[in-house]
């Protein structure tokens, strides 16, 4: 099942995560997400339009984090750094290039000029000492032999974008993700059940969230169906009154 002498030599390239978690980015509201957790799921959001790997969009949060722990950033410039982030993780993985990943508002003008583009990659790469390549929790898990499908994928991008679960290290998070998905509690570490136990929780809490909205949507879609049809038998009425007036 695991392949151990690829799983050392993974430990032995991985980084650790250098993160502030007293940086403003880190820090939640009164729903537990922070803004850090906004820019990463709408980074996954602008990803779903490309066929990309998983491996691509886990590079280009690493390469968000670093940034916001090296270089102070006003909160209009948040999406530049993110479709930044992703176009030069795709640069560096995919095997065909795209280029730069320009954004458009609703009118398709642009929102920032190439200057902005070409001044926040080379930051980008300044704050990441040029180095691109990470490991991250889908090399840990291709190690472990799990196939990375799209219910890994999905679990993956659901790790990515809560802080809470990604502060941990990327073998934890992998060992966790490994753990779940397989349900092989016995095999791990404290610290590995714990990160499990937390993903389940925050998955089960997603999906209550999920359903409550679901069944509000429907009662509401309901009522209006109900106040449609009363209108509409209103309107009978007063019509037949004005047939029997005239």
């Amino acid at each position: 099942m695991f392949d151990q002498e690829q799983l050392t030599e993974l430990q032995k390239r991985d980084k650790d995560k250098k993160l502030n978690f007293e940086l403003p980015f880190y820090i939640g509201n009164s729903q537990g997400v922070c803004r850090r957790d906004i820019l990463i799921q709408w980074v996954i959001s602008q990803s779903q339009y490309f066929k990309h790997s998983i491996k691509t969009l886990e590079l280009a949060v690493i390469y968000i984090d670093t940034y916001l722990n090296f270089f102070n950033i006003g909160p209009q410039y948040l999406e530049l750094l993110g479709i930044s982030a992703y176009s030069l993780a795709s640069k560096f993985n995919e095997t065909e290039a795209i280029g730069q990943i320009k954004l458009q508002n609703n009118l398709s003008q642009e929102l920032f000029d190439d200057q902005e583009y070409n001044e926040m990659e080379v930051q980008l790469l300044k704050s990441l000492e040029f180095q691109l390549n990470y490991i991250t929790p889908s090399d840990y898990l291709i190690a472990m032999g799990i196939s990375i499908d799209e219910s890994i994928s999905s679990l993956i991008m659901f790790v990515l974008m809560d802080f809470e679960i990604y502060k941990h290290s990327q073998i934890v998070l992998a060992l966790a993700i490994f753990n779940f998905s397989q349900d092989q509690s016995n095999m791990f570490t404290d610290r590995v059940k714990s990160v499990t136990k937390l993903i389940k929780n925050k998955i089960n809490k997603a999906q209550d969230q999920f359903n409550q909205d679901k069944t509000e949507n429907d009662e509401t879609g309901v009522l209006e169906q109900n106040l449609g049809t009363k209108k509409k038998i209103y309107k009978r009425r007063e019509s037949k009154k004005l047939k029997q007036l005239a």
